[in-house]
């Protein structure tokens, strides 16, 4: 062999190197993705047992015999430690959201109002009102089948209740970002026309009729200090408004909002929403997860 054929000889071993520790790279590459990959759908499935068992674990809390051990329907955040992770729930009556298929057209209009400044609040209220009820006569600024074809729409309302509040997305007037706006709101398993008094956020208490944002605000810092100190609930302050609120305790409907935080830094939100039997256990209603992410610190995704 030449020293020309042993260049070229050398040329192909040195390229063949090349190529070989390429594909070693790319192979390495490969198997830390696939075990990192692994990795985080293991922890994904971790936090999903650690959120069920943070939801029973809930369940037993809110069905304890013992009145002094009981958890109380109300805004509270409850710590539950579990290993490797910590997990939080709030438990709240949906009877404290407004009922989308029971509400009153002033109970809507009030919470629309407070949402959506460039919307006309009575003209969204009677669209829902159109929506769920059982015939074709538009409200005073509703919409039946006629205004919904006039305006583009394939389809009409359902004139029948709402089985979600996902459905509010397909009523005229509204779209998906107006949904996730009130979507904290409103319900469709409270079953009543009123509000629960005792866990009513801010922003419902607001959208009373007689109940401005000042009164809402004082109310809820009245309520904190009752349920530390004991004692009363005083409506006095809530004047009108009154007619539209509940004051029976609780109910059995109730949503559950659980965080989990794994130590890695993975965080699993999750809404659940069960009928509460205290002897029998538990129903679920419904179970939606929020995006997973990680907490300030953890590793990116």
């Amino acid at each position: 062999m030449n020293k020309r054929e042993q260049g070229f000889a050398l040329i192909l071993v040195i390229w063949a190197l090349v190529l070989l520790s390429s594909l070693a790279g790319g192979f390495a590459y490969a198997v830390r993705h696939e075990i990192r990959v692994a990795g985080d759908m293991a922890a994904i499935a971790r936090a999903e047992a650690i959120a069920t068992a943070v939801l029973n674990t809930a369940v037993l809390a809110l069905s304890n015999t013992d009145p002094e051990q009981r958890w109380q329907i109300d805004t509270q955040t409850h710590p539950v430690p579990w290993p490797g992770a910590s997990g939080r729930v709030t438990v709240r009556s949906e009877s404290g959201r407004i009922d989308i298929n029971k509400a009153p057209r002033e109970l809507l209009a009030g919470l629309f109002s407070q949402l959506y400044a460039d919307a006309d609040p009575d003209a969204l209220a009677d669209a829902v009102i159109d929506w769920r009820d059982n015939d074709n006569r538009p409200g005073p600024a509703g919409a039946e089948y006629n205004a919904y074809i006039q305006a583009g729409y394939r389809y009409g309302p359902t004139n029948s209740p709402f089985n979600s509040v996902n459905e509010l997305s397909q009523v005229i007037g509204f779209d998906g970002d107006m949904l996730e706006t009130a979507r904290d709101y409103l319900t469709v398993y409270s079953r009543q026309p009123r509000i629960n008094i005792a866990s009513a956020d801010l922003v419902v208490l607001a959208a009373v009729p007689g109940i401005d944002m000042d009164k809402a605000q004082a109310f809820i810092a009245h309520r904190e200090r009752v349920l530390v100190e004991g004692g009363k609930l005083d409506l006095a302050a809530l004047g009108t408004g009154r007619r539209f609120l509940d004051t029976r305790p609780g109910g059995k409907y109730l949503s559950l909002d659980i965080e989990v935080v794994l130590d890695e830094g993975l965080k699993r939100q999750e809404h659940a929403v069960i009928q509460l039997d205290r002897k029998r256990g538990y129903r679920l209603l419904a179970r939606e997860t929020r995006p997973v992410g990680m907490v300030p610190g953890g590793e990116t995704q």
